[in-house]
Parts: structure tokens; C-alpha cells; sequence
């Protein structure tokens, strides 16, 4: 990812709806297995806003290739102790961790299977692992470029990963399902006019949507309290390791 992305997302983490409302998606799809005192990865941290708030149940790791990504821990996150490294060859032991999340990192990876695998690897028996992935192929954008996204998923293929991977699958959905029309909209506009990276703007730009969208995402998040939705700009599974 460019250093300017990182620098933008820096600055909206803490309040832009996406951001905050995925932190709350986390918090319930992950709830029956965050405790109190427990050793969590945060792995592909970025500037770690959405890593730091998991500190209240434990000693959160920030795991990221990019050193501009550490700085940002660094300097803003105290509670997220910064480790530079790649998924795919992560430098702890097995069964090391308690909980271990990753948001948009594995669709960074070229070998995301492997990238899924080492993640597994690192979840203690007992432990659990969520993915967080851009969905749809038909959804692709200039944008996917800026952040190097190499990849897109249907709910079942990441479900596939974390099988693969040894994992059993507890949770599978889609989310932000009210954004998969504009955003094929936008994908569609993208192809058409061919338009590069630098043309489309950085979405965490796009302050105004706030207001549109957050209560949107509220109702959604209700519904997926018991449901999953057949439709939507991400892709999520929790997964767990056999005990």
C-alpha cells in the first residue's frame, strides 16, 4: 500500500463509519471467544486503529510489512506492540496466539493459501481466526490497485482457506451488503472509462457519506447478529482450531 493510503486511513480510523463499524462487526462475530487476559495478532495492523481496541482483552501483537505502517503504530497505538513481518512467514511460534484477525491483508498476498495457512498455524487449539476480505470480483476497482489487492472472494472460496488450513468454519457471511450496488456501479464506471488509481480517490476520503451510510451499517449488523446476508462488498469467516 502507498505511503499517502496509510496516512489517510491514519487520519480517518478513529471515527469514519466504515471503520468504526467494522470494529463493532469484530467485537460481536468474535465475542465468544474474547476474554480477559488473552495473546492477540492483529495481523497486517496498518496504522492499527482497528487492532488497538482488542488491548481490553489482552496483549495485542501488529503485525505489518510496511515500516511506514509501524511508524503509525508507533507513534499512535501504545497498547499494540508492533512487529515488522509478512503473513505469510510470521516470526512466532505455533499455537502462539489466542485470537487472530486480519482485515484486506490476505488479498495483498500472491499465495493466499499459504497466507491463510501460516495465520492458522499461529491459533492455539481453542483459538480463533477471522478473515475480512474484499468480495466479488465483479466488484474490482481502480481502487484495488492504490491498496494492491490481488484478490476477491466469494463467501464460500475464503471459507475453503481456512479449511484448508485445518480450521473449522463457525461463521460465514457477507457484509455491507448496502453497498454492493454503488460500489458494481463504480466498478462498472472504472472498466468503462478506464480510469487509474490516482483518478478514483481514496474512499476513506469520502466524509460526506457518514451520515448516509452509518445507520445503514447499524441495521445490517443487527440482521447479522442471526442471519447472513447472500450479498455484499466484503467476505468474513471466524474460524476456530480443533481443540
Amino acid at each position: 500500500m502507498e505511503h499517502d493510503e496509510y496516512a489517510r486511513i491514519a487520519a480517518a480510523e478513529d471515527d469514519h463509519w466504515w471503520y468504526r463499524n467494522t470494529r463493532g462487526l469484530m467485537a460481536d462475530l468474535l465475542a465468544p471467544w474474547l476474554g480477559d487476559d488473552q495473546h492477540i495478532l492483529d495481523a497486517g495492523c496498518g496504522p492499527g486503529g482497528n487492532g488497538a481496541w482488542l488491548s481490553e482483552h489482552g496483549r495485542v501483537v501488529g503485525v505489518d510489512l510496511a515500516p511506514e505502517a509501524l511508524a503509525f503504530v508507533r507513534d499512535r497505538r501504545p497498547t499494540l506492540s508492533p512487529v515488522q513481518a509478512s503473513i505469510d512467514a510470521l516470526p512466532f511460534a505455533d499455537s502462539s496466539f489466542d485470537v487472530v484477525v486480519e482485515i484486506t491483508v490476505v488479498t495483498c498476498v500472491p499465495d493466499d493459501t499459504a497466507a491463510v495457512r501460516e495465520l492458522a498455524r499461529v491459533v492455539r487449539p481453542g483459538g480463533a481466526l477471522l478473515l475480512f476480505e474484499p468480495a466479488f470480483h465483479s466488484l474490482r476497482r481502480a481502487h484495488d490497485k492504490t491498496v494492491h489487492s490481488l484478490h476477491r472472494y466469494r463467501r464460500h472460496g475464503l471459507a475453503g482457506l481456512a479449511e484448508e488450513a485445518g480450521l473449522q468454519v463457525e461463521r460465514s457471511t457477507y457484509a455491507y451488503s448496502f453497498l454492493a450496488p454503488p460500489a458494481y456501479a463504480l466498478s462498472l464506471a472504472d472498466r468503462v472509462h478506464d480510469r487509474p488509481p490516482t483518478e478514483t480517490g481514496s474512499d476513506v476520503e469520502k466524509r460526506w457519506l457518514d451520515t448516509v451510510f452509518a445507520p445503514m451499517a447499524r441495521v445490517e449488523r443487527r440482521w447479522l447478529a442471526n442471519h447472513r446476508t447472500p450479498v455484499g462488498t466484503s467476505a468474513l469467516v471466524v474460524a476456530t482450531r480443533p481443540g
